[in-house]
Formats: C-alpha cells, structure tokens, sequence
C-alpha cells in the first residue's frame, strides 16, 4: 500500500490517542454515556473482556446486542466491573475500530493480586494505516477483492514511525507523504517510558491491533507473565513473548541494568512484514536520554512453533477459585467442531460476488432491523427455551463435509469447494449449566497461506484444554487435554494448520459474539453468536425494539462514514462522537 497523504481522519476519544483510561474497582457500576455528535455516522462501543454479567444489552456489537448510535444521539452503556484484569474498549460497528477509537480499562481486584510490584505502565499497542477503516471495507466488499494490505507503522501509546518515514527512508524527504516533524529526534517522536533503577513495574499490556500479532521484549530486561486477560498465572519469564489482536498480558520486570536506554520494541510475527515495528524508549530516571544502540531478541517472523509453546505454558494459578472450573470435571459435554475456510459467495443476482470468511461453511451476516438479542428473548418468552430464533441458522456440531485440513478447500482434495454454502446468522443455542466445547480447526485460504486467527469469546471466558498440529482426532487428541490447570482466558491464538479446544460452561444469559479478532475478517464474517437462555434476561431495552435502516450495518455495501469520540474523565463516563483531521507520522 503506498502512501498518498499524511493526514487522515480518525475517530478518538476527548481527541486523545489512544483513548483515555477507563478505571473501576471490581464490582463497581460503571456508567458509560456516549452522545454522537458526528453528523453522518453511527457507532457502539464493546468493553471488550467485561463479561457484562446481566447487562448483555451493553456489550456493544451492532445489530446483535444492540442498534448503532445515529448522529446526535445518545446512549447510555450500564454495567458491572468484572472480571478484574486488564482490558480494553473499542468501537464495534463496521471498521470504526481501525481509526483509533479504543482506549484501555483497568479493573482492579477486590482480593489483593498475588504478586508485587511498585507502579505500573500501561502499553497499548496498535498496527496503523494511512487508509481509513471506511476506505478498508471498501476494498473488502469489492470485487476483484482488495485487501487492506500492510499496516504503515505500529504504534506503542500512540506513537511511532513509519519505515519510509525514518532516516534512510524512501519517503525520508517526501512531505507529501511523510510529515516534517518525521526528521526530528527519534526522542520525541517515540513514547518514553522512565523507570527507577531497583523498582519492579507491572505492565499492563494491550494489543489492540486490528492485524498484527507482535512480539514484544525490553532490551536487557526478563519479563515474567503473571496474568492474562484477569487470570493469575503461574508465573513464567521470558526474553520475549507474542500477543495476538484482543490479547492482554501483564508481566513484571524489575529495572536491573545499568541506567541509561532501553528498546522497548515490537515486531510483526505470523505475517512478513519484518521493517515495521514498534518501538519506545525505557529510560532510567537520572540517566541521559539516547536513542538506544542494542536492539532486542525476537523470533523470526515465520516460527510458529515458539509462539505454540509459549501458549502451551501458560496455566492458571488456582483453577480452584475459578467459578468456570466446574467445565473441567464434566461429563456431559456438548462438543463443536468448528472448521474455518474462506469462502466465495455469489449474491442472489448469479454475478456479483464477494470473498468472505466462514465457520462450518456458513458466513455470518446480520439480518436487521432487529437485533438478535431482541428476537431471542422475544421468541423464547413466546415458545419456551431452546426455541428457533428468527432469521438465523443453528451452528452445525461439524463441517458439513470432512477433509484433510492441511489440503486446499478444493474439490479435488476431497474438500466443499470455495463456494459459500450460507450467507446467515449463525448461532449456538445454550441452556444455563450446559459445559460446551469449542474445536476451532485452521485451514488454509483460497490462496493456500494458512493464517493465524486470534478467537474472541464475548461474555465469557475459557479454558484452553488442548491444541496440536494437523488435524483434530477425538479418539486420540482429547486423551491429551489438560484438564488440571489449564490457563483461562476470552481470547486465544488459532497458529496456522493448528486445532484449538476451547471449554467453558453456559453460566451467563444473553446473546454473545464469538469471533476471530483480525477486523478484517470479522466483517468477512468468521464468527458467530452463542445465545445462552435469554428467557432470563431483563426486559429489553428501548434501543432493542427496532433499528431504523440508517442505524444498521450492511456489511454487503459499504458502511456509512466514519465517527470519533469526546470524552469526560469522571463517573458517569461520557464520550461525544465527532470526527478529527490527524497528521500521520
């Protein structure tokens, strides 16, 4: 993708980037009121790991939880702090989320956590383009299709450079691409993070990249993994570690080296995009400030095998005062094999097409005007539960055809073929107390590249009990779990050619998304809904009873122009939605 101008819109909260932090005590109430003040957009807002514990009305996704906020309205998002953790909110309608309207949360726990530490620092991580997400989806709902590309920079708390943009850079001198302030000091360019020699620091790190898994290490400095989206952890140290889109890790690290300067720095993994990266500067108190001459250790871009182990030893602290636990001694286990292939579908016209991602051969699209949420709890008050709900399609327990994984999608390797089967809402219907499994199968695209997909649980947690190479085996690869003390989380990486078994148990009513965190194949439609006894929900909100057209997202055409964020710093927590011109550096 090359670059046309250095300035774009973006969409931000109080004109901040990233958003402002938003912080509660475990338990609290949070009131979150977003007026939208932007005159031709509409958004929602996903607190992305808040389980939303009787309030699935807030969880944000556009027409499923709730309709999209139209220009100079109001809405008003009522929820409960939990679990405590590290998390984050970002817009969930159409692509808003790629033009920076994200910010983090901080939940602090009512029992003390197990580990010490002097302070904190948040990083927040995010892969940048110069493209806008309402120019991105265009080219996603194009045919020919055009894909979003390479992202131009990553970005550590707002900050970073592009390559072509750096001393030596192809576009160095270049102001129709590259700003002016590009040619001044790396120093104030970059985040600096400064630390006292001897204090031990948590970071509370958060990938909210649309794209890009990363690979992050400190210069010098061991981190060890002591929680993962709220879950203690038994503690681990590492040079380096990966995080995926949606991923939160916080680590400890104790600043132990000579004063002076430090690289913090990212780097791509799973894509070859090895001249973008993330950098800040660690800079010890009392030290004079430099760039720093000694880069750290990563990965290559392409082993996948270091990222599969890291992930393999992870375990959770204490399974036993996990409420989620009891999905570990069950016997009754409803199991889905989840297989995800990209697809082509062919509109009802027999010409125009698109290219989509899909789950067991059904790509999900949402059907408006009325939310899902809505017609579930509509058609269960009438029918009882488990009862059909209107206008979706139940999740099959399997592909509805089997093959060697590892092939092509092909007919010819005994595989469906690449056209679409649905074009639908998926969903799994649930009944409280039901323990589920969820066997997330990779694939290769049309292509033949088999890509990592980071999976996303709304509402709930997981256990991650196994993963293995190849293709998923019941008779030998459940024999293989780790039922002891596997580690919890709400999202987890699919490695390429890889399968994944996902365990929780239907504890929490309402309709949640589940879905791969790359934006971009999210509105391709790799997800579905997981709908647990709705029947004893609240009664429905008044911006569920109908979603004027304008209000509700056509993932077949492109979505409407783009919408940005102001923000009060206070309870209630308030955000207005109006649009900014940004400079890109």
């Amino acid at each position: 993708m090359s670059l046309r101008e250095p300035r774009r819109y973006l969409f931000l909260a109080d004109n901040t980037f990233p958003g402002p932090v938003i912080e509660a005590d475990e338990g609290d109430t949070i009131h979150v009121k977003v007026t939208n003040s932007d005159p031709a957009s509409s958004v929602t807002i996903h607190y992305h790991g808040i389980h939303q514990i009787g309030t699935p009305f807030s969880d944000g996704p556009v027409g499923l939880n709730q309709c999209a906020v139209g220009s100079y309205q109001s809405h008003e998002y009522v929820f409960m702090a939990y679990p405590a953790g590290t998390h984050y909110w970002h817009a969930h309608s159409s692509m808003y989320f790629a033009d920076g309207l994200s910010g983090p949360i901080v939940i602090r726990p009512k029992d003390p956590d197990p580990f010490t530490y002097d302070d904190e620092i948040i990083l927040f991580l995010q892969d940048w383009y110069i493209e806008t997400g309402t120019a991105q989806l265009a080219g996603l709902n194009s045919w020919p299709f055009l894909w979003i590309g390479n992202p131009n920079s990553i970005l550590i708390n707002g900050k970073g450079i592009a390559p072509e943009c750096l001393p030596g850079g192809v576009n160095y001198n270049n102001a129709k691409v590259c700003l002016e302030t590009c040619q001044g000091s790396m120093l104030d360019l970059l985040e600096t993070i400064t630390v006292e020699a001897g204090k031990t620091y948590r970071l509370r790190i958060i990938n909210s990249a649309q794209l890009v898994m990363q690979n992050i290490a400190i210069t010098g400095h061991n981190l060890t993994i002591v929680q993962v989206e709220g879950t203690n952890t038994e503690p681990l140290t590492v040079e380096s570690f990966d995080i995926s889109p949606g991923q939160r890790v916080d680590v400890l690290f104790t600043a132990n080296q000579d004063p002076g300067s430090y690289w913090i720095e990212t780097t791509v993994r799973e894509r070859n995009i090895q001249d973008v990266k993330g950098q800040a500067i660690l800079q010890y108190a009392g030290s004079n400030a430099t760039v720093p001459d000694t880069v750290p250790a990563h990965p290559a871009w392409d082993d996948t095998a270091f990222g599969e182990m890291q992930q393999d030893s992870l375990k959770s602290l204490d399974v036993s005062s996990d409420p989620e636990s009891v999905a570990l001694n069950a016997t009754d286990i409803k199991r889905y094999v989840l297989v995800g292939t990209q697809n082509v579908y062919t509109k009802d016209d027999g010409e125009s097409k698109l290219l989509r991602w899909a789950v067991n051969n059904v790509s999900s699209h949402r059907i408006g005007p009325r939310p899902l949420i809505e017609r579930a709890v509509t058609a269960s008050e009438e029918f009882g539960w488990p009862t059909a709900i209107p206008d979706t399609i139940d999740m099959t327990t399997e592909p509805p055809v089997v093959w060697n994984y590892t092939d092509l999608i092909g007919t010819d390797f005994g595989g469906p073929g690449p056209s679409l089967g649905t074009y639908s809402e998926a969903v799994v219907r649930l009944e409280e107390g039901d323990v589920v499994e969820f066997i997330l199968q990779n694939t290769r695209a049309l292509n033949g590249v088999a890509e990592f997909h980071p999976w996303h649980a709304h509402g709930y947690s997981f256990y991650i009990v196994g993963r293995g190479t190849g293709i998923f085996d019941p008779e030998k690869d459940v024999g293989t779990y780790n039922e002891v003390i596997p580690v919890l989380r709400d999202t987890v990486t699919l490695y390429p050619l890889n399968w994944v078994a996902l365990r929780f148990v239907a504890s929490n009513p309402g309709a949640w998304f589940f879905h791969c965190h790359l934006l971009s194949h999210q509105v391709m439609g790799m997800g579905f809904m997981v709908v647990t006894q709705p029947d004893m929900l609240p009664a429905l909100d008044d911006n569920l009873l109908s979603c004027p057209d304008y209000l509700y997202e056509d993932f077949e055409g492109l979505a409407a122009p783009t919408s940005s964020a102001s923000f009060l710093n206070h309870f209630p927590w308030m955000f207005s939605m109006s649009t900014l011109l940004a400079l890109f550096f």
